[in-house]
């Protein structure tokens, strides 16, 4: 019986794990499927694709036309590119954490699975480092090297220069800060999901642990 027992107690802690483990990549899954590549990808509408519009914007001011069909491509080519490059990041966070769920081996019966705050700090700032530094690279490789194909021929050099100018200027430092701080925030909101999330089920764990015949020694 005894043996049994401490089978049953095996068993439910490792349920436990897993549902953890499942809680962890659910929640970075959807982070980094969803909510940050909901930020690279083609927006439903022209008007809110904040580099065409920008583009745009700086050619009505020095009233010229853009070749638009070659700056889609560009632009497409960087999005395919920056999604490639950042395709890892749910792994990583995963496995990061997964860290924590692996280590856990209760002390006490109350003993429960619990991420902090700090926990993310290293991660998120790795993470923040990556993004940024995708952004910079793919963004320069992609558009701003060949920013040139847009222009029709019949353009002035200085207009052109002047769009040069300030498309580099506003694609190596305004969106990549916008970018950046607009993955923060969808960071900070998952880690807290998760943080509760991860909670809802070590009180799950203590429900059952607590109240199961099967895991209640017999004082008989």
């Amino acid at each position: 019986m005894q043996d049994t027992l401490e089978d049953f107690k095996r068993q439910h802690l490792e349920n436990y794990k897993n549902a953890v483990y499942e809680t962890l990549k659910n929640n970075s899954t959807i982070l980094v499927d969803e909510d940050i590549m909901s930020l690279l990808k083609k927006p439903p509408l022209d008007s809110m694709d904040v580099i065409k519009c920008k583009f745009l914007d700086l050619a009505k001011r020095q009233k010229i036309i853009l070749n638009t069909e070659e700056l889609d491509k560009l632009i497409e080519e960087y999005r395919k590119d920056i999604i490639s490059l950042l395709s890892e990041l749910k792994n990583e966070r995963i496995e990061e954490l997964s860290r924590i769920v692996d280590s856990f081996s209760p002390v006490k019966d109350t003993d429960i699975i619990k991420f902090n705050k700090k926990d993310f700090t290293i991660l998120n700032r790795g993470m923040r480092k990556k993004i940024k530094e995708s952004v910079n690279v793919s963004i320069t490789k992609k558009i701003v090297n060949n920013v040139n194909s847009i222009f029709t021929k019949d353009v002035d050099d200085e207009k052109r220069e002047k769009v040069v100018t300030d498309i580099t200027k506003f694609l190596t430092r305004t969106y990549i800060r916008q970018l950046v701080e607009s993955v923060d925030f969808k960071v900070l909101v998952k880690d807290t999901t998760l943080i509760n999330g991860v909670k809802e089920q070590g009180e799950r764990y203590l429900f059952t642990k607590m109240n199961s015949y099967l895991l209640k020694e017999d004082k008989k």
